[in-house]
């Protein structure tokens, strides 16, 4: 049996991330829309609606639309404190500035946006090496080497 890449929905997202229940349809629509540019038939049909799910969630809980608590202290601001205490009141804000922020900092600010870039990983990451200029690029997996793999003894031939 195979999935067939189908349009994620309003109703099937929220049946996924009952923490977005109560967002209006159509604004849960704009979202998922948002999203579905970081997703495409591109990927595995068994990963693809979990990806868009991941992002979409993403999305809505760094705008604090949930009813987690997660998405309540993204709402409240905070998620952008680094310690807070209350004797003396001690508050410490932490924020890198934007051009020191990578996509995967940008994506680990939520449980959704963790779970979405390991997914990306497993998706289109790897290895993606050129090696040598003359005579063409090698994957960068060690199987695919010709010959001795860093002259390692009992490594494809090494030594």
């Amino acid at each position: 049996m195979t999935m067939a890449y189908e349009d994620l929905t309003p109703a099937r997202f929220k049946a996924l991330k009952p923490q977005f229940a109560a967002v209006d349809d159509a604004v849960a629509q704009s979202y998922i829309d948002m999203a579905s540019v970081f997703v495409d038939q591109s990927w595995p049909e068994k990963l693809y609606e979990q990806g868009w799910v991941a992002y979409t969630c993403h999305l809505m809980t760094l705008d604090g639309l949930g009813t987690d608590a997660e998405s309540r202290s993204q709402a409240s601001g905070r998620s952008q404190y680094q310690s807070i205490r209350s004797g003396e009141l001690t508050l410490t804000r932490f924020q890198k500035a934007a051009g020191d922020t990578s996509y995967g900092d940008w994506l680990s600010q939520t449980n959704c946006g963790a779970y979405f870039f390991q997914l990306l990983r497993m998706v289109k990451g790897g290895p993606r090496v050129a090696v040598g200029a003359v005579g063409g690029c090698l994957s960068g997996y060690a199987k695919d080497w010709p010959g001795p793999a860093y002259g390692w003894p009992g490594v494809f031939g090494g030594l």
